[in-house]
């Protein structure tokens, strides 16, 4: 539960997120650069990703905690989220990658709609225009998708437990199957 907590609320925000600015700037160099990089998330694997970032992150720039420590909730809230933010991060960046592309797209067709040239044409700021009626028509596929890879998550992580080595389902389950 812990990982898929933590990993949901990053991947949300920063897909959602990419995925706006992306729409608004289409075409420009972030917009470029952020789809490629989406495009790169969505198609590396998770244990790649876990295994690159942990490289690089734990051993070879101690940022982050290396694989196999891990903190209870209630010893260490913060020794928890430290522990655990590479496995977040690792993981998040495979689901805000769909959540980036799936929002750009929505975005995108949404801001075409009859109901955004009127919004406009009252005179309200673009930012309650992008908010207020674009973003929230576009929402709707990507809250749905949400709940579906939220509970998803919570049976599978498995391959992220492992190549974290982190105490869960997915771990004991691979342990079992391997005993």
């Amino acid at each position: 539960f812990s990982l898929a907590a933590g990993a949901s609320i990053l991947w949300l925000f920063a897909g959602v997120a990419t995925g706006v600015v992306s729409a608004l700037r289409r075409g420009s160099f972030f917009d470029r650069a952020a789809m490629s990089i989406a495009l790169g998330g969505v198609s590396l694997p998770i244990f790649f990703t876990g295994l690159i970032g942990l490289a690089i992150f734990s051993y070879r720039i101690p940022l982050f905690a290396a694989g196999g420590s891990y903190t209870p909730i209630t010893h260490n809230p913060f020794a928890w989220a430290y522990d655990l933010l590479l496995p977040w991060i690792t993981l998040a960046f495979l689901y805000s990658a769909a959540y980036a592309r799936l929002t750009r797209a929505g975005m995108l067709d949404t801001m075409g709609e009859d109901f955004i040239r009127t919004a406009r044409a009252k005179g309200l700021p673009e930012r309650t225009v992008v908010v207020r009626h674009g973003l929230r028509a576009a929402l709707t596929p990507i809250l749905t998708l949400f709940g579906l890879d939220l509970g998803l998550l919570l049976g599978g992580a498995i391959l992220t437990e492992s190549t974290f080595s982190l105490p869960g389902i997915g771990k004991y389950s691979v342990d079992a199957v391997v005993n």
